[in-house]
């Protein structure tokens, strides 16, 4: 498991790295040819740290899994849809929202659930069921509430399942089935490098694939803004919403819900569909990232206000409490 210290880096790498790529001019064009090879590379290895899980722990899924999935693919495009319609949006901007509150999660769920010390077994489990009912969640309110002429592709998205998930989980097996044989200094060195490899290919893959974003701002930063809108209204949004839905479960599996509700796999929710016209797809995915990279950093630092709080109330009651036991 990384240090508090090396959580707390990270989450400042990740956001200065989304920065960078962003202002410095030149940097994502360099890192682009890299964010497809870096994205596998996340994945792969954010799974190493689990091989040495029992396998029915890590691939059995129970009823809270499919609670915040069911939650996070029907019940948050179900209101989006329904805020849209009674703000009466424009039907461009009302696919924007729908595409991103169905999506899956991101891939990098599990990486960021683990920076938060959430529960990232739990994490890995809704982002991989949560991506393969996407299209479940598309042709629901796509097609059946919006009514619209988007259609989905699903050759494509069976493509990218079937190289980001199921041989990546393909992999997590075989090294499962290896795992106990290996010394425990070598797994455990295995375990820690992957973990900060992880956070190499995130900040390879933010870097790559922001340009776009940069390039909008400056052909368009009304366009530039609106996009930024919708992705921190929605992101941020969704996760502070199904935190407080999910609270009655517990803080942890509330900030585990909030996390792979709240930020979604754009990208991939892009390749589903066809017929989506008038829309710039690798601009409206480099924004979406903007959040996304910085969100680890703010949560942190509400989440350590949050606990300070909680350690501060607990001492003021001991305080409180001790002219009582010092006269009994």
């Amino acid at each position: 498991m990384l240090s508090s210290v090396e959580r707390k880096i990270a989450c400042w790498l990740l956001a200065g790295a989304i920065l960078m790529g962003f202002f410095v001019p030149g940097l994502s064009e360099t890192f682009r040819p890299y964010t497809f090879a870096s994205l596998l590379s996340l994945i792969v290895v954010s799974l190493l740290p689990m091989g040495r899980m029992d396998v029915g722990e890590v691939f059995t899924l129970d009823s809270k899994v499919w609670q915040i999935v069911m939650w996070q693919l029907l019940g948050l495009p179900a209101i989006v849809v329904a805020a849209a319609h009674l703000a009466r949006i424009d039907d461009t901007i009302t696919i924007l929202l729908v595409t991103t509150a169905s999506a899956g999660s991101l891939f990098a769920s599990p990486t960021f659930a683990e920076l938060l010390q959430v529960n990232k077994k739990r994490a890995l489990q809704c982002m991989v069921l949560s991506t393969f009912l996407m299209p479940v969640s598309y042709f629901i309110f796509f097609t059946l509430i919006l009514h619209t002429k988007i259609s989905l592709d699903l050759n494509l998205y069976f493509y990218r399942c079937m190289l980001f998930l199921v041989i990546p989980l393909g992999l997590l097996l075989v090294y499962m089935g290896i795992a106990f044989e290996i010394p425990t200094k070598a797994a455990n060195f295995v375990e820690g490098a992957s973990r900060r490899s992880t956070i190499v290919a995130l900040i390879i893959f933010g870097i790559g694939v922001v340009g776009p974003a940069r390039d909008l701002m400056s052909q368009d930063p009304y366009r530039f803004l609106l996009y930024l809108v919708i992705v921190n209204a929605l992101g941020f949004g969704m996760a502070y919403f199904t935190a407080v839905v999910m609270f009655r479960q517990g803080i942890d599996d509330a900030l585990t819900a909030s996390i792979v509700s709240g930020f979604r796999n754009v990208g991939l929710g892009f390749v589903l569909l066809s017929g989506v016209s008038g829309i710039s797809t690798a601009q409206y995915v480099g924004v979406s990232q903007i959040p996304i990279f910085l969100a680890p950093l703010v949560f942190s630092l509400l989440m350590r206000k949050q606990r300070g709080s909680s350690a501060l109330a607990e001492n003021g009651t001991a305080l409180a409490d001790m002219p009582a036991q010092l006269t009994a």
